[in-house]
């Protein structure tokens, strides 16, 4: 079941500056509901700054460039499922995947599949390849 019911359809972003207003908006959000969790407080307000420094990177230095609305409209989808988040936990979850998206979104050269994560099938966040099944006994 979701957690809310999807909001109104809004406009995708015609510029860089406007899709990282509309990001920044929901990872503040994200945060907010997580740091309800007060054991989880510092890990939160670290998150939501780490978050919030990968975005401004994200959207680049000149916040005027245009955005293909392709892009605007991924940047809406991500921030509107955020909206839809109404357990802390997950929230805290989202804190940590969310810039990663936006920055999927945007286009950020190293952002997709293949890139920051790694290059190579099989890899793992931080670029390392995985190992693989794991053999068990009688495997050839």
């Amino acid at each position: 079941m979701p957690d809310a019911v999807p909001g109104p359809t809004v406009p995708p972003p015609a510029t860089r500056g406007e899709a990282l207003a509309a990001a920044l908006a929901a990872l503040d959000a994200l945060a907010e509901l997580g740091e309800t969790i007060e054991d989880e407080w510092t890990y939160v307000t670290a998150l939501a700054e780490a978050g919030r420094s990968r975005l401004r990177a994200a959207a680049g230095i000149d916040s005027a460039a245009l955005l293909a609305p392709d892009r605007g409209a991924a940047v809406v989808a991500a921030c509107a499922e955020t909206a839809r988040i109404v357990d802390p936990h997950r929230a805290i979850d989202w804190l940590s995947t969310f810039p990663a998206v936006v920055e999927l979104a945007l286009g950020v050269p190293g952002a997709a599949p293949g890139g920051s994560f790694g290059g190579a099938p099989g890899a793992t966040p931080g670029g390392a390849p995985s190992a693989g099944p794991a053999a068990g006994p009688g495997a050839s």
